[in-house]
């Protein structure tokens, strides 16, 4: 059998080397200490970042289901044409592809008043088909029943916590009061029963929204001329692409506008938060690739005699410092793989047995603080930036480690 070299190509002893220079006692007991600090540093920094992006991911995904929960994906809002045109626009949207379903609607600001109470909210008057099919209030409907949105008949739903600061129950009695136009006429009077009460969850919509069926709309509103069309996509997160086909479909006199367009500004913040968070986050894992560094520099200091042999046996100064980016490597590897199953592992908790948020979700949205995993986040980026982090760590010791001349070094010791 032939014998190979240290510099022979078909031997690879860097791993080997680095994990003996690792495992191995030293005469410093703290370097193993800072080692396994190190791997602590590591895993913590990994599971909190993952733990932080899955919380801020569950609750950028609640609140698109809360937005979305009653309203529409897109509106085809009216700005010109003739009186009944809506109704041509929503034959036209109906044909677009992308289209689950769409109805009429029609939205006057108003002021409710019953018992003594008067309070203002957007009043929406709804076909049946806008009221089942895209604003689904049948599931979510807290008290008393769904009203007749197939007639006209003087019905309300009220948001929870507009019924709650009217002090109207299923069965009473509100009256809405709304101006004809904005020239001072005189405001237009519909009296109301209310037929149930809806709870969406988010504040907005539970404190300042109501329904009525179309046809009574008309009567407060005296015109269906400014009908537009609420529509359910297939898919809510290609709005922007399929509202311009929408937009296409109902040609000029309607402008179609997507729920993300209309909500960009508070999305963009829980981007921007999400991606300050990612960076705050990553600071620790960058702590504890420092400590790596710490732990390599003593390594090399204490071995320096041991590589100046290696180096005068003939080992490749190129081999001789890969044993420590392998070192370095192997030290955050292993932080990694215990922060990804640490943080996957607390989600996965949380998921099963939710943690209640305070205030039971009269202070924030949230009733229980909601996860979900971004399993590409969570098993390929942050390992694969922590990793990195740790391999350039490891390149400054390994650079000292190949600069030291075998003479002095072995003289040293």
């Amino acid at each position: 059998m032939p014998e190979h070299s240290l510099t022979g190509p078909s031997v690879n002893y860097e791993r080997f080397l680095a994990l003996r220079l690792l495992m191995r006692a030293h005469r410093q007991k703290f370097i193993p200490l800072v080692a396994w600090l190190s791997v602590t540093g590591v895993a913590l920094g990994v599971g909190a970042l993952i733990v932080v992006l899955s919380v801020m991911t569950g609750f950028e995904d609640d609140l698109e289901q809360k937005i979305t929960a009653m309203s529409a994906h897109v509106w085809v809002q009216p700005f010109s044409g003739p009186p009944g045109a809506a109704t041509m626009a929503l034959y036209k949207t109906r044909k677009v592809r992308t289209v689950e379903s769409a109805g009429l609607y029609m939205p006057k600001q108003a002021l409710l008043q019953s018992r003594g109470s008067t309070t203002g909210a957007v009043v929406f008057g709804l076909d049946s088909s806008a009221a089942m099919d895209v604003v689904k209030i049948s599931g979510h409907i807290k008290n008393g029943k769904m009203a007749d949105f197939s007639g006209d008949k003087p019905e309300i739903m009220l948001g929870a916590e507009l019924a709650a600061s009217l002090g109207a129950f299923a069965g009473d009695r509100v009256t809405l009061i709304t101006a004809n136009s904005l020239t001072g006429t005189v405001p237009r009077i519909l009296s109301v029963v209310v037929s149930g009460v809806f709870e969406v969850g988010m504040y907005e919509y539970d404190a300042h929204t109501a329904y009525i069926p179309l046809g009574a709309m008309k009567k407060l509103a005296g015109s269906i001329g400014d009908a537009g069309v609420m529509v359910r996509l297939k898919n809510m997160m290609n709005a922007a692409q399929d509202t311009v086909d929408i937009q296409a479909a109902v040609g000029t006199g309607f402008i179609a506008r997507d729920w993300l367009t209309l909500n960009r500004n508070l999305f963009f913040a829980i981007q921007i938060e999400k991606l300050v968070m990612f960076l705050i986050m990553l600071t620790i894992v960058t702590v504890a690739a420092f400590n790596i560094t710490s732990s390599l520099i003593m390594t090399v200091m204490e071995k320096t005699r041991a590589i100046g042999v290696m180096n005068a046996m003939g080992m490749p100064v190129r081999r001789l410092g890969r044993i420590f980016i392998i070192q370095g490597t192997m030290v955050g590897a292993v932080g990694i793989l215990a922060g990804v199953i640490a943080g996957l592992l607390i989600c996965l908790i949380i998921s099963v047995s939710p943690i209640k948020m305070p205030g039971g979700g009269s202070v924030y949205y949230l009733t229980y603080l909601p996860v979900k995993i971004n399993w590409l986040m969570s098993v390929a980026v942050i390992p694969a930036v922590s990793l990195a982090l740790c391999v350039v760590s490891a390149l400054y010791p390994a650079r000292q480690a190949v600069r030291l001349d075998p003479v002095e070094a072995i003289r040293y010791e």
